[in-house]
């Protein structure tokens, strides 16, 4: 198939939504170019990401607060109305008309999921950015010639900087893309197989890094700044007499903030950590990734047994809390740190590498064709 010839114009627009749409179209198009070029039933890391970048388009999208979070906050109820009652109360006799009520909520919930929409599409813009034009150069540079050489590899490789992903550098897309290159020259289902499973794993492990910044600041809103700003709002008066209202009720905020936090926590579980699949399928993210329906195992034949290369033995040791048991310790506990998430994805590769379904289309032909003529489609976007 033709590699994708603009990713320099797709990671230029301005249009959040639109961009999504063509990131996620395009991991799937390298997705499958990858596949053939390295043979076998094996998925890779773009196709991971096609199914990723979908989900990250349901955040981006979310122009107005998702109903469900309307119906959260109208049915906060005990939790919520005795803290805004009292608050109101102290309010009153300094602001005679104040009202607040749960409806109140709404608008700091809706700065906090624009904002934490922003930060998820300069995730996704980031990593695309960085990581599309190279798939497309080693798919290249690979097909260059059968079988490819390491002189071919070496110089796919020269451009890469050495330097450890912490650092600013590529160092573990230096590593993954050898894997690829030595998984379609491996003799045998097994070799092939454990050396996918390598390259999508360090370049998990790169993407992760890379997106540490903008994961913190989503899973971390201000709700209690942005709570603020709005109370200001509502009440209204100078300057001078809110800064009495917020003296007079500090304790009681204080109490509304908690409580309004495990709002969010609820909001975000349902908004941020869920994976769109094929299908109209959702894997959450918070829970341990479950056996597929139709497999003897956990794992797919060739992926049960890990004992080589030693990289990739090293990286599972290091990050697989779950040591291949479907129903414990494969979930994410805190999706803040970086290797409470490489605990989840170094599972998912696995567990997944050999799931065909995951290589079909993220959008339905008449989608894509809108898409493709910089339209963005009227019909539902979810998982198909």
């Amino acid at each position: 198939m033709a590699l994708p010839s603009d990713i320099a114009r797709i990671s230029a627009l301005g249009q959040p939504v639109l961009r999504n749409l063509y990131i996620t179209q395009r991991y799937h198009d390298l997705s499958r170019a990858l596949a053939g070029t390295i043979g076998g039933p094996d998925v890779n890391w773009s196709t991971f990401a096609t199914w990723a970048s979908k989900t990250a388009g349901q955040s981006i999208r979310n122009e107005e607060v998702p109903p469900f979070v309307v119906d959260l906050v109208n049915g906060a109820g005990d939790g919520v109305s005795p803290h805004l009652g009292r608050i109101e109360s102290l309010a009153r006799d300094l602001v005679p008309g104040a009202s607040l009520g749960a409806a109140f909520l709404l608008a700091p919930i809706r700065e906090t999921l624009a904002t934490v929409s922003d930060s998820i599409a300069a995730g996704n813009l980031e990593v695309f950015a960085e990581l599309a034009p190279q798939f497309a150069r080693f798919v290249q540079a690979m097909q260059a010639a059968s079988p490819p050489t390491p002189q071919m590899l070496a110089a796919f490789l020269e451009p890469l900087d050495p330097r450890p992903t912490a650092e600013g550098g590529q160092s573990m897309l230096r590593s993954a893309f050898t894997a690829y290159h030595e998984a379609i020259l491996a003799k045998g289902d097994v070799a092939k197989a454990r050396l996918i499973l390598l390259g999508n794993c360090q370049i998990g492990l790169h993407e992760q890094t890379r997106l540490q910044p903008q994961i913190q600041q989503a899973m971390d809103a201000p709700i209690d700044d942005i709570l603020r700003k709005h109370l200001h709002a509502n009440l209204g008066g100078g300057q001078g007499l809110l800064q009495k209202v917020v003296d007079v009720i500090e304790a009681p905020f204080a109490d509304l903030v908690r409580v309004v936090r495990v709002l969010w926590e609820r909001v975000a579980t349902r908004t941020m950590m869920t994976l769109a699949l094929p299908g109209g399928a959702k894997l959450a993210l918070g829970q341990d990734i479950p056996k597929l329906a139709d497999a003897d195992s956990f794992f797919p034949p060739p992926l049960v047994d890990l004992s080589d290369p030693d990289a990739l033995v090293a990286l599972i040791k290091q990050y697989d809390r779950a040591r291949g048991v479907t129903d414990q310790g494969s979930a994410s506990v805190d999706w803040r740190r970086l290797d409470d998430r490489m605990n989840f994805i170094v599972n998912l590769f696995r567990s997944r590498q050999q799931t065909a379904d995951l290589l079909g289309p993220p959008f339905s032909d008449a989608q894509r064709a809108l898409i493709e003529k910089d339209e963005v489609p009227g019909a539902a976007l979810g998982p198909l």
